[in-house]
Order: structure tokens, then C-alpha cells, then sequence
């Protein structure tokens, strides 16, 4: 894609920006509720660097039990608007590289990450995962595609992915926050 048409297209990582950082924000304070005293979470830790040049991952959250001195990172995934990009993205802290990276850095369970996913690709617009519609403007033609969101779909991509790692889907509203809190309390 050349600059001009770089420059022309809608920033919709500015919007996905915008949607993840209320996720993750939500995510903090409802959790923050439910976990035990000697908890501390700490939203946007420093980065992890992961490669020699410095480079490395910055996860959303970090949660310290401050009774064990055991870690866990979290990384949120908000997902609203359909296509394979928030479980893909996800799947880099499947990595045993990075994992062993973390480990070495901090003192972690076996798996340093949990992952969250939420939105309404994962619970649907009504909250029972029911199907749903978006509209996407085509780039070149203005035509808009109507495609159909099965969120049904989307945790059974997660169910499999992440199958044997710590995991959760938010319900809609966090409904089931004291659920992830007493696994987050397990895995710590």
C-alpha cells in the first residue's frame, strides 16, 4: 500500500485502541472488587523486554500476590467488529520463547499469562451470543459488505487455541468476574 493511500484509509486501529483500553480499564476495576486484599494489580506494567535489542511485549495488566510473591500478566483482547485478528494476536503469548523470556524476569506459575477475551464477537450484541450483522465499507468501492458474526464460533476458535493455558471469556457486563477472579487466585 503506497503512502498516499496509507494516509487516506480510516484509522480503525485508533478505534480498536479506543475499545481495548475501555476493556482493559473495565477488566482492572471489576476485578480489583472481587480479588483478596494481598492482590495488587498493576494496569500497563513496564515493558517486558523479550529480544536482544530490547524489544519485547507490553501485556495490559499484572497481578501480584504479594503472599506467594508470584506474578501473572494479563492480556486483553476486546473484540467487537469481527475477522481473526483478536484471537491471532493472542496466540503470541502461546509462544514458549516468550514465555520462557517472562519466566526468567519474573517469579511466575508455569504459564505467566492469562488471556481475556470480550466483546461482541464472544457474547453477542445481546449478551446470549446470539448472531449479529456488521456493514464494512469496501476500500476501492465504497460498497458496503454485509457480513454475519457468529460468537459461538469465536469461543470455540478460542476453546481450541488456548486449550490447556489460562484463559476466560468475559461475559457480557463481567458477569462472571468472580469466576476469572477465584481462577486468577488458583493459577496465584
Amino acid at each position: 500500500m503506497g503512502a498516499e493511500a496509507l494516509s487516506n484509509r480510516d484509522n480503525w486501529q485508533m478505534g480498536a485502541r479506543i475499545t481495548g483500553d475501555y476493556g482493559e480499564n473495565q477488566f482492572v476495576e471489576r476485578l480489583a472488587e472481587v480479588l483478596s486484599d494481598h492482590y495488587e494489580i498493576i494496569l500497563k506494567p513496564p515493558k517486558i523486554p523479550i529480544f536482544s535489542n530490547g524489544k519485547g511485549i507490553e501485556p495490559d495488566a499484572q497481578i501480584i500476590n504479594h503472599e506467594t510473591g508470584k506474578c501473572l500478566f494479563v492480556e486483553m483482547k476486546t473484540g467487537n467488529r469481527g475477522g481473526n485478528a483478536t484471537e491471532e494476536r493472542a496466540a503470541k503469548y502461546l509462544s514458549r520463547g516468550i514465555n520462557r523470556r517472562v519466566k526468567e524476569l519474573h517469579d511466575t506459575p508455569p504459564n505467566p499469562f492469562i488471556i481475556i477475551f470480550f466483546g461482541d464477537i464472544f457474547n453477542g450484541r445481546d449478551g446470549q451470543q446470539g448472531s449479529f450483522i456488521i456493514e464494512r465499507q469496501q476500500k476501492n468501492s465504497g460498497k458496503i459488505i454485509k457480513t454475519t458474526v457468529h460468537p459461538k464460533m469465536y469461543r470455540e476458535k478460542v476453546h481450541v487455541m488456548f486449550e490447556g493455558v489460562p484463559y476466560a471469556i468475559m461475559d457480557e457486563n463481567f458477569t462472571n468476574i468472580e469466576d476469572v477472579a477465584t481462577q486468577i487466585m488458583e493459577i496465584l
